[in-house]
């Protein structure tokens, strides 16, 4: 959306603002109409401004009852489950030796853990269950009754309209949903142009944008171009740093003067010669640390 970081109600005010005081206020139309936005094409997006604030309020209403049918769904659910549950048990308890009964009820097959599932699974139990007038007569000796069966098989029938009528909700909220999201896709698009239209003939004026909701940073907001240093400042940012790489030269100067004296080993020949030996690992390479003083002055 053009406005950013604000809800979707926000938009519509914010755009209709827009709209009308472009088309209304006597500075800006004249500014504006000479890109091509006029009246009629002002007029254009108010009534597609409308369209879209009448199928989101549509939108609204549909997932309103939506949830309102969510909810009795799972209060009839709540209801008659621990019901059944009960129910079927008992039933189990008294078919131990009758599998052929079990089948019929569907009670050797494990839960369903689908709403769909579960009520095609209750509504076999009880409408075999009902028609088997052996096995009430065995339910009630523990006090489950012939109008506690219908009473349940009747709520189970309850659920079964109930998951219908909130399918049918869902189904209508979602395609309030699309349709609104396609008139909104469609005056974003609009929007965008009649933005930048504006942003383009109020260039100039920054007030006249402000009131169209079209948000212009200020001055204090505008990122400065960075000054650069003076050459005075050049020059004293060089000599620190001159003679700090002279300071490391010195030190590296000193290490290597001192390792020549301790790596010296003189070997005494017959002949009287002297001949220099310096050792491979125990001493400092006096021409290694001379390249690395010169690497350090050219750095």
């Amino acid at each position: 959306m053009i406005f950013k970081r604000t809800s979707l109600q926000d938009y519509f005010f914010n755009s209709q603002v827009a709209l009308t005081n472009a088309r209304n206020n006597e500075k800006i139309y004249p500014l504006i109409s000479a890109y091509n936005m006029n009246t009629e094409k002002i007029d254009q997006g108010l009534t597609t401004l409308q369209k879209l604030m009448t199928l989101d309020y549509a939108k609204t209403v549909a997932h309103g009852k939506q949830l309102e049918a969510r909810a009795a769904l799972y209060n009839l659910l709540a209801e008659v489950h621990p019901t059944y549950m009960e129910h079927m048990n008992f039933t189990k308890l008294k078919c131990l030796k009758n599998p052929a009964r079990l089948g019929r009820m569907m009670l050797l097959v494990p839960r369903e853990r689908t709403l769909n599932g579960w009520l095609r699974q209750s509504e076999t139990f009880y409408t075999n269950l009902l028609d088997d007038t052996e096995m009430v007569t065995e339910l009630e000796t523990n006090a489950i009754t012939l109008d506690k069966l219908n009473a349940a098989h009747t709520k189970i029938i309850q659920v079964e309209q109930a998951n219908s009528a909130y399918n049918d909700t869902k189904g209508i909220a979602q395609n309030a949903l699309e349709e609104r999201d396609a008139v909104l896709a469609e005056f974003d698009l609009w929007m965008k142009e009649f933005i930048y239209i504006c942003k383009v003939a109020l260039r100039n004026h920054k007030q006249l944008l402000e009131s169209l909701k079209i948000q212009v940073l200020s001055r204090g907001y505008v990122r400065q171009k960075s000054e650069a240093p003076s050459a005075d400042n050049t020059v004293e940012v060089d000599a620190k740093t001159l003679s700090k790489k002279a300071e490391e030269a010195k030190t590296i100067l000193a290490k290597a003067s001192e390792a020549v004296k301790m790596s010296e080993a003189v070997e005494v020949k017959e002949t009287g010669s002297r001949e220099k030996v310096l050792p491979g690992n125990n001493g400092a390479d006096a021409s290694g640390l001379g390249a690395e003083v010169q690497q350090v002055m050219e750095q």
